[in-house]
């Protein structure tokens, strides 16, 4: 549902501290659309027959305001409007404002008067155009799983660091029908979790979470092995017992690419939603298996 954003813009041509500065009426602007986080990126009012500003006579009225970077609080921020044929920018509420029954209230007693800045070139300064605007209607909330991918990106999640044994380098040559060991090779918050992020916008808050629910190890032979632990890192204390958590025994002799892929889960919750995020990571490494005769000759 589009959000309101009133505004009357009254006219006089004023001098004060940043250069010429210029009052105006205009029709009441209307946010069109928002943007991913609230704020306002399309401004349109009813267009207008420009009137003498600076050079006198009636009072000049708004064209369409254009594209509006904003900072999600409506009128204030970096929006960009048009008047009398010229691009200003919305800057901020005129501190300390003008006394109520200065004519830039048109009669009102609330909301503010606002400053909009027109660049200056060679010839001219740099201008501010004064205006009346009611108190900006609160833009809608953030979309949650926008900031909820936000939060998941600030995580940096990887893939699991694989330890297995044999070790996969050269030289190193496991022997079939002995056990194989796989186990996550130094777990951090980013490859294994619990990890935690948050991401705001308008202040609004999202909270997420990421952990690895479990490892699956394709071990090149056209076994899968599900894995729902870090597993247990091989020691030669072990000797040729099998791994207590996660373990593969080869029956051929080859190089097999092994594959672990980890299935993170993010839960967020924030903005009145909460949801679930699956993602999985993989990384692979090359173990050779051999015979125990070859491996003796």
């Amino acid at each position: 549902m589009l959000a309101r954003c009133a505004a009357i813009l009254v006219a006089t041509l004023a001098v004060g501290t940043f250069g010429a500065t210029m009052t105006a009426r205009a029709d009441s602007p209307t946010c069109e659309k928002y943007g991913d986080m609230g704020n306002c990126i399309i401004w349109a009012a009813s267009g207008g027959t420009p009137g003498g500003g600076s050079r006198g006579g009636s009072p000049g009225r708004g064209t369409a305001p254009g594209l509006g970077g904003g900072d999600g609080s409506g009128w204030e921020g970096s929006n960009v409007m048009q008047f009398e044929g010229v691009t200003c920018r919305v800057t901020s509420a005129l501190v300390p404002s003008p006394p109520k029954g200065d004519p830039i209230w048109s009669g009102h007693d609330t909301g503010a008067i606002y400053k909009c800045l027109i660049a200056g070139n060679d010839f001219n300064g740099d201008r501010v155009l004064l205006f009346w605007a009611a108190a900006p209607a609160a833009p809608p909330p953030p979309d949650p799983r926008v900031l909820a991918r936000q939060a998941m990106n600030a995580m940096r999640l990887k893939a699991v660091n694989i330890g297995i044994v044999p070790e996969p380098r050269p030289g190193s040559i496991g022997i079939i029908g002995l056990p194989t060991w796989m186990w996550v090779d130094g777990p951090a918050d980013n490859t294994w979790g619990p990890i935690t992020r948050t991401a705001s916008a308008g202040g609004f808050t999202v909270r997420a979470t990421a952990e690895v629910k479990k490892v699956v190890w394709d071990m090149g032979d056209g076994t899968q092995v599900v894995c729902f632990t870090k597993g247990t890192p091989y020691a030669d204390s072990f000797g040729r017992q099998s791994s207590p958590d996660c373990g593969h025994t080869y029956t051929r002799q080859g190089l097999y690419a092994v594959t672990a892929t980890s299935y993170w889960s993010v839960t967020w919750a924030g903005v009145g939603e909460s949801g679930v995020i699956p993602l999985d990571l993989a990384r692979t490494t090359n173990i050779t298996m051999g015979e125990s005769q070859v491996i003796n000759q």
